[in-house]
């Protein structure tokens, strides 16, 4: 089971546990707040099937994350949240990284069982802090996420802090001393938690119909990931405009420098730009943008990196380039989002180029279908296809997963 340690005061919980309406009332006394704390359950069964030419045989993996969530009431503004995750493979024909599978591809849910979340946060007026072992998600998590979408979440242990005490603006900090990353509990071919000194600054003005505007600083010191270790300071702009009664015109724009950070052995300096608009209309919105993440052809390890990021959510779902090749990349992008009834259908096109080289790397597309039933249960089916023109091989992924809430 993955270590522990509660420090004492101090903590942001960037992505909530749980809406308003599962919050118990506040507590006269810390009996009564432990005993008037609220319990959910949740499960998630998916099958995942990975045929790439890289290996002879494909993989298929069925796998069940049950957990367990409790949150007491508040006493004094101070309340306690504990969460504790199950992972079963019912199949497990494939390489979870730790079963020594190595002739299938990755589907990187090891089994085993963990302390997700366990945390004290205290509210103060507009300022909520506390510490433990949380989510942390910080703007679009294209640098700092949970990686949500892997079975066994990838949560933090620290200390963070969020403010909104000035209007418009949200402050925030957080002081992280552990990554327990998608690959536990256990230690295998990747490591089951980044150990180091992790800083993260970030200030979000809401500018109102002029959209959001963020800075940040995230300064990475990986004691036994020396390499991943950086500096990156960037900003944000995102929003939409009202263009015509029902339309409207999303659009996002960052850019960050990277340079190496604490004991990192390769010196480095790097950038990151993205640019992203569209056009949305009732049920549907479609986007097109370009994300780049620089890179050096003449000099290995120079290249834009972002250890602590929901990957998944960038550069195709077939996760192809999670780490970013020696060359940078370029992806250029189109996707779609159309509501159904209830439920959401998406589907998307990358083209992929090496940033710093002429070089293709291939293509890319992605289509899914989530839908909600009876209240408490969601289906998803979902699907990504990559092509290699320049990187890697032909890969294809199909998903079908089933959640419940309770």
């Amino acid at each position: 089971m993955k270590t522990y340690v509660v420090l004492g005061s101090v903590l942001l919980v960037a992505s909530g546990a749980a809406t308003a309406a599962d919050v118990a009332p506040p507590a006269d006394n810390v009996a009564a707040a432990l005993s008037g704390g609220q319990a959910h359950l949740s499960f998630r069964l998916r099958y995942e099937d990975v045929d790439d030419a890289a290996f002879a045989s494909s993989a298929a993996a069925v796998t069940l994350r049950s957990r367990v969530s409790w949150q007491s009431a508040a006493y004094q503004g101070l309340r306690a949240v504990v969460e504790i995750d199950d992972l079963r493979a019912l199949v497990d024909d494939y390489n979870s990284t730790t079963n020594g599978k190595t002739t299938r591809p990755i589907v990187a849910d090891p089994r085993g069982t963990d302390i997700n979340r366990a945390a004290l946060e205290w509210t103060l007026g507009a300022t909520q802090v506390a510490v433990g072992r949380q989510r942390v998600v910080l703007d679009n998590q294209r640098f700092v996420g949970n990686s949500g979408w892997r079975q066994n979440e990838q949560t933090f242990d620290g200390i963070t802090l969020r403010s909104k005490a000035v209007a418009k603006l949200e402050l925030s900090y957080a002081y992280l001393y552990n990554v327990n990353r998608v690959y536990g509990p256990d230690n295998g071919a990747q490591a089951a938690e980044w150990h180091g000194r992790v800083h993260l600054f970030n200030v979000r003005l809401d500018a109102g119909r002029a959209g959001t505007l963020t800075a940040f600083a995230y300064l990475m010191d990986f004691h036994n990931a020396a390499t991943n270790s950086n500096a990156t300071t960037g900003v944000l702009w995102s929003g939409s405009a009202a263009v015509a009664p029902g339309w409207s015109v999303p659009y996002s724009a960052s850019y960050a420098r990277q340079t190496d950070y604490a004991d990192n052995p390769i010196p480095y300096s790097t950038h990151y730009w993205q640019l992203e608009t569209g056009v949305a209309h009732g049920g549907t919105t479609v986007k097109i943008g370009r994300e780049v993440l620089g890179g050096d052809a003449a000099a290995s390890g120079h290249r834009f990196q972002t250890p602590l990021a929901t990957l998944h959510l960038y550069q195709g779902w077939d996760d192809k380039f999670l780490v970013t090749p020696p060359k940078g990349i370029e992806d250029t992008y189109l996707g779609v989002t159309q509501r159904v009834r209830a439920g959401t259908l998406q589907a998307s096109w990358h083209d992929f180029h090496a940033a710093a080289a002429s070089q293709t790397y291939g293509h890319e597309w992605n289509a899914s279908l989530a839908m909600p039933f009876c209240g408490r249960y969601e289906a998803l089916l979902k699907a990504a296809d990559y092509r290699a023109r320049g990187f890697g091989t032909d890969s294809r992924k199909l998903w079908l997963m089933v959640s419940a809430n309770f």
